[in-house]
């Protein structure tokens, strides 16, 4: 299970085993920072960046979804209190409801395969990845995307994104978190937090317009979506 972090969340709050780390919420100021830091830690280490070209395909919208996706105060940021307050990890959340309104964006809304060729094949993969499921939740939290900085890497910072998270879920009343991720090591660190797999696709084997984009990649075969369910 998620580690708890009552009583009570509060923001900004200090990490746990790590008192140089604050958690705080992303707000309308912190979007271009978050942007950029998104972009160079997620994006350009992104495990599939190699079907897409990151610059041309995701840059011009990246700034307009996290600003009206960190609108709705599920979103969070890990600073380095000794460094300036310089972002070292951000968990960009979604709330998904079952009639989604035709405004509110999210990431599959910039799936253009005339102008974004390689992100709709990333997108028409988490389609397909999603295919079938159905839940009663609603609304859902969406995990969409969790960036670490390079240099904080294998210190737990993802775990700890993703516990704040499911406490922000607890506290503001939503039942299921969902994840979607490419790696072995993201899928292992949600399992030992306690998420739970209930699909997986192999993604050497998935066609996308008549080809396999993803069948030459490396350590990124697997796609799978996890669940937290609060109770």
């Amino acid at each position: 299970m998620a580690q708890a972090l009552k009583p009570p969340l509060f923001f900004p709050s200090l990490c746990k085993g790590h008192p140089n780390l604050v958690f705080d919420l992303i707000g309308p100021t912190d979007v271009n920072e978050v942007s950029e830091f998104v972009m160079n830690e997620f994006f350009h280490r992104f495990p599939l960046r190699d079907i897409l070209q990151v610059d041309k395909e995701i840059r011009p919208w990246i700034g307009s979804y996290i600003a009206h996706v960190c609108s709705k105060n599920f979103s969070v940021v890990l600073r380095d209190i000794h460094r300036g307050y310089r972002i070292v990890a951000a968990a960009i959340n979604d709330v998904d409801h079952q009639e989604r309104e035709a405004k509110d964006i999210n990431l599959f809304t910039y799936a253009d395969p005339s102008a974004r060729p390689g992100w709709h094949k990333i997108c028409s993969m988490l389609s397909e990845l999603n295919c079938g499921l159905s839940f009663t939740a609603d609304p859902i939290l969406s995990m969409d995307i969790i960036a670490i900085g390079e240099s904080y890497c294998n210190r737990g910072l993802s775990a700890l994104c993703a516990q704040v998270t499911v406490e922000l879920a607890e506290i503001k009343g939503i039942n299921l978190i969902k994840i979607e991720v490419v790696n072995d090591y993201m899928s292992s660190m949600l399992i030992r937090i306690g998420f739970k797999m209930i699909k997986e696709i192999d993604m050497n084997q998935l066609q996308v317009g008549g080809v396999q984009p993803f069948a030459s990649t490396s350590y990124a075969q697997k796609a799978r979506v996890f669940i937290y369910t609060l109770t």
